[in-house]
């Protein structure tokens, strides 16, 4: 009983973080086309740090949210 508990948390905890990593990407890529399409320099280096954050910060929850069968 206790086994199959932990195997659906497991399972409830690497959907969460597939799920928050493609969040994140989609994000990150939303301001990153906003960063293009502005004309003030200042607000593009910002937007395009905060896009580039979001979207390296996808990749590492995507691949902990990856669906490969690891062993405890």
């Amino acid at each position: 009983m206790k086994h199959e508990k932990n195997n659906v948390l497991y399972g409830l905890k690497k959907i969460t973080h597939f799920s928050e990593g493609l969040a994140s990407l989609i994000s990150g890529t939303y301001v990153l086309s906003l960063a293009v399409s502005k004309r003030n320099i200042a607000l593009r280096i910002a937007l395009g740090i905060a896009g580039g954050y979001l979207i390296l910060r996808s990749g590492s929850k995507l691949h902990s949210g990856s669906f490969t069968e690891d062993t405890f």
